[in-house]
């Protein structure tokens, strides 16, 4: 498990990040600071960033599932799992973002990171969380946060299984999650679909319950 000393310095290094200045899509001064994690994680959820907030003129602390009651994505969690978000943290569960920033909407309103991005920010903090980490069980919400967690150095796929897969063809071949290692440790990768659309949040959810009930986890619909 993470020591308060580790966990601190990859937030630190997070804050003080400048690698993507200069990048249109990336609002640096919306800073991802996750709290380091009371106990070994059993069950971690990976989210893509966290919201957008604006523009703040100097850098804040992102509101985000880690931190944020109102959090639109904690909230689906919590109602997927018909668990509130203390209950779940006290159960081993866990939640770190792929990319430590809010991301500024495109034309369309999509906030998806490019993925250098995502990369770049795989380097500077997501690699060495999942390091200290080490779940059991992975659930990748969205093709950003699954490409942070197949991309990372230590994580091994199953032949075949890339960041260039979908969703659905994953699902298909690997419907009760995705067998890795990570160095010789084993863990399971659940991908879902981001839950932005209606259709995407049911798939979520329904994913997210089996990992639950999987996971040990009390209080569950049927």
């Amino acid at each position: 498990m993470a020591t308060q000393v580790q966990w601190q310095t990859i937030q630190e290094r997070i804050w003080a990040c400048e690698a993507c200045k200069s990048h249109a899509r990336v609002e640096i001064n919306i800073r991802q600071q996750t709290p380091a994690p009371r106990m070994a994680a059993a069950l971690l959820f990976v989210g893509v960033a966290p919201p957008d907030q604006d523009s703040p003129a100097v850098r804040t602390v992102a509101k985000s599932a880690t931190n944020d009651p109102g959090d639109n994505l904690r909230q689906f969690i919590e109602a997927a799992v018909a668990l509130r978000w203390d209950d779940l943290i006290s159960k081993s569960v866990f939640l770190i973002h792929a990319v430590k920033c809010a991301i500024v909407p495109d034309e369309d309103g999509f906030q998806n990171p490019p993925n250098g991005v995502i990369d770049c920010c795989c380097s500077v903090g997501f690699a060495d969380e999942l390091q200290l980490l080490r779940p059991a069980r992975v659930v990748a919400l969205g093709g950003a946060a699954r490409r942070a967690v197949l991309n990372h150095p230590s994580v091994t796929p199953p032949r075949g299984v890339g960041v260039s897969k979908t969703f659905e063809k994953l699902q298909e071949t690997w419907p009760q999650g995705i067998p890795c290692k990570f160095g010789r440790d084993e863990f399971t990768l659940y991908p879902t679909p981001f839950p932005r659309s209606a259709a995407a949040k049911q798939k979520a959810a329904v994913i997210i319950r089996e990992v639950a009930r999987l996971a040990g986890l009390v209080n569950l619909a049927g």
